[in-house]
């Protein structure tokens, strides 16, 4: 189904037999912007940040690619040539094309153009497919090397959840993580609603297949491939959302940064995320 909201065109994806409902603005940068499980709405979105094209949007879930976080001064040098991008990437800035839709599972898709050629040299195909199954949603990815030589990147995701940090009990399996409030690393053996958010929280050597948190309201679990090495902990406002995010790679730039991944020219990657809760 296809509904407008604040003029932007978006596509609604719907499972009644569990209450669920995805909604996804191809336009502003392929994003889910609504996402109930359950009867449960489980993503804040700052609605004057989304109306606005200019503005990067504040809550839902941001696709990241080809950088997760910011690069030194916004650049980064490859075989001799110096590039500006910003922080996470252009994907979350540009216009997605919807390749299929139904009822419960919609297509997006991400090619390279002048613009993007300008910030990142390779030609590449994303697609994304948004899946309503089981009162869970399925995030399943293709990232495709289009160009003629290696193609590297790291990709991830940013979803708002609305939650309560200080009243949140987590789940993250990592020894350690990166706090950015005085650029340290430190081993991970406090309880992390102890700890503010406000500057983030990133959990590197990450285990397993699944961070969650939960509150007074469920848990909320995020599920994802192997190919995410890294959980970010962030808020600006952590009494109304928590942003848990899966990363491949941490905000290291493409040179000396061994999480990156190399995609050889020709060739498919295929990575999996899933939002879920537990009542």
């Amino acid at each position: 189904m296809k509904q407008t909201i604040s003029g932007f065109e978006c596509i609604v994806l719907s499972e009644e037999a569990t209450q669920s409902k995805a909604t996804l603005c191809p336009e502003r940068g392929g994003i889910l912007i609504q996402l109930t499980l359950h009867g449960e709405e489980i993503l804040f979105l700052n609605e004057e940040t989304f109306a606005d094209a200019t503005k990067n949007i504040r809550g839902g879930n941001p696709v990241l690619f080809p950088i997760c976080g910011p690069l030194p001064n916004n650049e980064y040098t490859m075989n001799g040539k110096t590039y500006t991008m910003k922080q996470h990437g252009f994907a979350r800035n540009k216009a997605w094309e919807v390749v299929e839709c139904s009822a419960s599972k919609a297509t997006l898709q991400l090619k390279d153009d002048e613009e993007t050629r300008a910030q990142y040299p390779f030609s590449f195909c994303l697609q994304f497919t948004y899946e309503l199954k089981d009162g869970k949603l399925h995030i399943h990815q293709t990232y495709e090397n289009l160009s003629a030589e290696e193609m590297p990147f790291y990709a991830g995701f940013h979803p708002y959840f609305i939650g309560n940090h200080p009243k949140s009990t987590y789940e993250i399996k990592a020894p350690r993580y990166w706090d950015y409030s005085d650029d340290k690393t430190k081993p991970y053996t406090c309880k992390l609603n102890e700890l503010q958010i406000l500057d983030s929280k990133l959990f590197s050597g990450v285990t397993g297949s699944e961070a969650s948190f939960k509150d007074s309201r469920y848990e909320l679990q995020v599920q994802y491939s192997n190919h995410f090495k890294w959980i970010v902990v962030w808020s600006e406002q952590s009494e109304e959302y928590i942003c848990l995010e899966p990363w491949m790679a941490g905000p290291l730039g493409f040179d000396n940064n061994p999480d990156v991944v190399c995609l050889p020219a020709g060739e498919k990657l295929q990575a999996e995320c899933s939002f879920a809760i537990v009542k």
